[in-house]
């Protein structure tokens, strides 16, 4: 079998990268979208999506059983316009739904839940979708698409979704990190409760719905809810920075989001990971500066 990886630098992809080379016998091919900042010599292309004809043409040449679509924008990001937002969480969706359906192959990409409005999460797969940002609603329009224009597609909605990085993809997580080595007093604001989930959890749901042939949508989100204060907290603790005052702030409004992962858990067989336990993983990769294994 055969799969193409589009994007394979950020959490989701970078796990995807390294576990199936090592749980399965599948033939890899990777596609780094255009402008790469650094180019990875084990990439076997970096392609312009605007030259769509290019870019569907080195897909459908390569002839991949599957395509897994890990370019998403989930975060509001003042360095991108709209029409960057939707050019990656929708033009780019549209293409390869068009490009897969020509050659009847699977295709594999993401959502994320901010497509509801947090007001009574967590959400199942069945939920109505209320989105309250522009991020939202392009993500909503790439769910949309995927179910009405394509038959074999499976669509995993993820909570937020942290992990280490062999990229040095800078999430939360590293982010909390680095800020308490610095030792200085950390504020701390609670906005919302979700359940992060652990992009090697992720990367597990993805071979399994390969695997067992899944189609549909599936929830990915860990077993622990968790606010800003609570994922510090447990950072503090795995990373032995405790020392560190950590003044905490409620909003006015705390979001419930979060996603009930009960549909990958049975149908998947996916075991997802408590918070704490892959905080340990990742500081062990983070100190040893290898591979996760």
């Amino acid at each position: 079998m055969k799969i193409v990886l589009i994007e394979p630098d950020n959490l989701i992809g970078d796990a995807i990268e390294t576990l199936l080379p090592k749980e399965t016998d599948y033939e890899l091919c990777t596609i780094k979208l255009a402008p790469a900042k650094v180019v990875n010599e084990s990439w076997n292309y970096v392609l312009d999506m605007k030259d769509r004809k290019n870019f569907r043409r080195i897909i459908l040449n390569e002839k991949p059983d599957v395509i897994i679509n890990c370019a998403i924008i989930t975060n509001e990001d003042e360095k991108l316009t709209r029409e960057q937002i939707w050019a990656i969480n929708v033009d780019l969706n549209d293409l390869l739904i068009s490009t897969a359906k020509i050659a009847d192959i699977h295709y594999i990409t993401f959502s994320n839940e901010i497509i509801f409005d947090g007001k009574r999460g967590p959400y199942l797969e069945t939920d109505v979708a209320n989105p309250t940002s522009y991020v939202g609603k392009s993500i909503l329009a790439r769910e949309n698409a995927c179910k009405t224009e394509i038959e074999k597609v499976t669509l995993f909605r993820t909570s937020q979704v942290f992990g280490y990085s062999n990229y040095n993809v800078l999430d939360e997580i590293a982010q909390i990190y680095i800020f308490l080595q610095t030792g200085i007093d950390l504020n701390v604001k609670n906005t919302m409760i979700h359940n992060p989930v652990w992009n090697y959890d992720v990367a597990r749901a993805v071979i399994n719905a390969i695997e067992r042939r899944r189609y549909g949508i599936f929830n990915l989100g860990g077993p622990d809810f968790l606010n800003e204060q609570s994922k510090t907290e447990l950072v503090a603790k795995a990373f032995a920075t405790e020392d560190v005052v950590i003044n905490v702030e409620d909003a006015k409004e705390i979001k419930r989001l979060g996603l009930i992962n009960l549909l990958a858990q049975t149908d998947l067989r996916v075991d997802f990971t408590h918070f704490e336990n892959a905080l340990s993983v990742i500081k062990y990769n983070m100190d040893t500066n290898i591979k996760f294994i």
